[in-house]
């Protein structure tokens, strides 16, 4: 992967946090936490992964008194490590090299601690809203009531938080909360809006937060200290979590792919997994040997400094602008850390939203983008195509005119749409689902005859006989729950019937040879045309990207987008 397509020179500094804004914290680098889910999560130490961090400080682990037994998880084995006397014990060299210690025999409070306190710099939360008032109010006061918060930025891309009782009240008593009304510029125009707005402390660090991503306390502290230890700048993230079942984790360490460039896990974790009644031992998909790259944006932590070194957010609307920023800050001399044990929990996304909505589009695009601006090579090309094919074999065809509208867009350039579009983007890819709906919705939904997706090979079969043949009535008629929206599970069906977690149907439509074939045909041909002109998109969007993440050009697009009030706060 080439060098981030970014003025910034790369920097090898630790973050520089002046006195007026370094604030003395405890020397706890880990307390238990009550709301991790399981219990365990929160209490057992991921050692290996502060010990860079850690240089020649002593570790000690304290349990209130109480006796019991230091264990230790490494590639997945158990290691006894002796008792832990008198309720305190200070950790050897080699017990910190453990992926994760944690104390068996005790139920109180753990803590693991160092000799001599953390200097903590000053924390401001940057948290973009869209309509969503009763979380919005809910997450504003829970960051309000954490202790290392010294300022919380709302913005409102919807209109509605300044009139909103719940909100004003909040505002009224809360000297630390300020709230920044803009139109909807998407997830990238929130946070570069609040990051512009923080930026004006510079010694602050800044946490991006979604407005139904619920962070811990604790977590937020062991973020905020693991990385004001950090000898090199470093952006920290934490794991995803559902909000539906707890104790199901979403996603932990990740990283972008630089041949296919897609984001996925970094190592050994490559679905969902529930860790309840489960122990360190089976948690080896946090070894931080596992290389990351860049962090999701529902609870990531900017060390202070960051905007001035790296530029702002990408103008990308949605996703994509977490990914490119991650891969700017490792070119430029930034380290990133998801730190286990600690929690983000997030109402998890489904197949079906972001594959069958609007949403498609807008990603497809992005991720195209930014490949050709990190100058990555054609396998992504490869990547895309191949998709799309599983999409018109499986049925996908909204999926596929989504990405070729995308795809569209990525060819035209970037003087076409980017930093330029923000404010139409949701509503084009919406036109681009009505439109499908339209042409394609069945008027009556059929009555299903299987529930359960077709045998492998037999689904393959009906789906190639069907792109050979002419159209006929659909006689495999297949309901398929939103969840569970997926290329094998529909694949071979004549028509399909989407259906909403109450068993409500949500989308119902026939999948014929005549639209497979056209869909097919598009999406050869522009994977044809994007093979043959890569080389000179890629030196277009590598020279325009830039251009798009200063301060001077968001703070452009913020007046424009709202010309009589480009500054509103209240």
């Amino acid at each position: 992967m080439q060098e981030a397509p970014h003025g910034a020179r790369p920097s090898g500094r630790a973050p520089v946090v002046g006195p007026a804004g370094a604030r003395p914290a405890a020397s706890v680098l880990q307390g238990s936490d009550p709301e991790a889910v399981p219990s365990l999560w929160g209490r057992a130490f991921p050692a290996a992964t502060w010990r860079p961090v850690l240089g020649a400080r002593t570790v000690h682990v304290s349990a209130g008194g109480a006796t019991a037994q230091l264990l230790g998880a490494q590639a997945g084995r158990l290691h006894r490590l002796g008792p832990v006397v008198g309720g305190r014990r200070d950790l050897t060299a080699a017990e910190l090299d453990h992926d994760w210690l944690w104390l068996d025999g005790t139920d109180q409070e753990v803590t693991w601690s160092l000799s001599s306190p953390v200097e903590l710099p000053p924390l401001t939360v940057v948290l973009p809203t869209y309509r969503r008032e009763t979380d919005a109010v809910a997450q504003a006061r829970r960051f309000l009531d954490c202790p290392e918060v010294t300022a919380v930025l709302v913005v409102d891309q919807g209109g509605t938080l300044a009139e909103h009782p719940g909100f004003r009240a909040l505002l009224e008593r809360s000297p630390g909360l300020r709230l920044l009304t803009q139109p909807n510029l998407g997830g990238s125009g929130g946070y570069a809006r609040g990051m512009l707005e923080a930026s004006r402390d510079p010694s602050a660090a800044v946490l991006f937060s979604d407005d139904d991503a619920v962070l811990s306390p604790e977590s937020l502290r062991r973020m905020l200290t693991y990385q004001a230890l950090a000898p090199r700048p470093t952006i920290v993230g934490a794991p995803l979590f559902s909000s539906h079942r707890p104790s199901q984790l979403i996603a932990h360490s990740e990283r972008v792919d630089p041949r296919a460039f897609q984001w996925g896990a970094s190592r050994r974790m490559f679905a969902a997994v529930d860790l309840a009644d489960t122990t360190p031992v089976d948690w080896t998909f946090t070894s931080p040997r596992a290389a990351v790259n860049y962090t999701g944006w529902w609870g990531t932590l900017f060390p202070p400094g960051t905007a001035a070194d790296l530029g702002l957010p990408a103008p990308l609307f949605l996703k994509w602008d977490d990914a490119e920023y991650g891969l700017r800050a490792t070119a430029h001399g930034y380290r990133h850390a998801v730190l286990p044990g600690t929690a983000v929990h997030h109402p998890p996304w489904t197949a079906y939203r972001t594959q069958m909505t609007w949403t498609a589009r807008v990603l497809h695009r992005n991720r195209l983008a930014v490949a050709a601006a990190y100058g990555a090579g054609r396998g992504v090309l490869a990547s895309s195509l191949l998709h799309q094919i599983k999409h018109v074999l499986a049925g996908h065809l909204l999926t596929a005119e989504l990405w070729e509208e995308g795809i569209d867009a990525m060819r035209a350039g970037p003087g076409s749409w980017l930093g330029g579009d923000l404010e139409q983007a949701r509503a084009a890819g919406a036109r681009v689902v009505a439109d499908w709906h339209r042409d394609h919705e069945l008027a009556t939904a059929p009555t299903p005859t299987r529930h359960a997706p077709l045998p492998l090979v037999r689904g393959l079969a009906r789906a190639g006989a069907r792109l050979l043949r002419a159209d006929r009535p659909p006689r495999v008629v297949l309901a398929v729950p939103m969840d569970e929206m997926h290329w094998r599970t529909t694949l071979g069906a004549d028509a399909l019937l989407i259906t909403d977690p109450h068993g409500a149907t949500e989308a119902a439509f026939a999948v014929t040879g005549s639209a497979m074939r056209r869909a097919l045909g598009r999406t050869l041909r522009s994977h044809l045309d994007l093979a043959v002109r890569w080389r000179r998109l890629s030196r277009r969007y590598r020279r325009a990207l830039p251009q798009h993440t200063t301060a001077d050009a968001w703070t452009a697009v913020f007046g424009h987008a709202d010309p009589d009030r480009p500054g509103q706060e209240r």
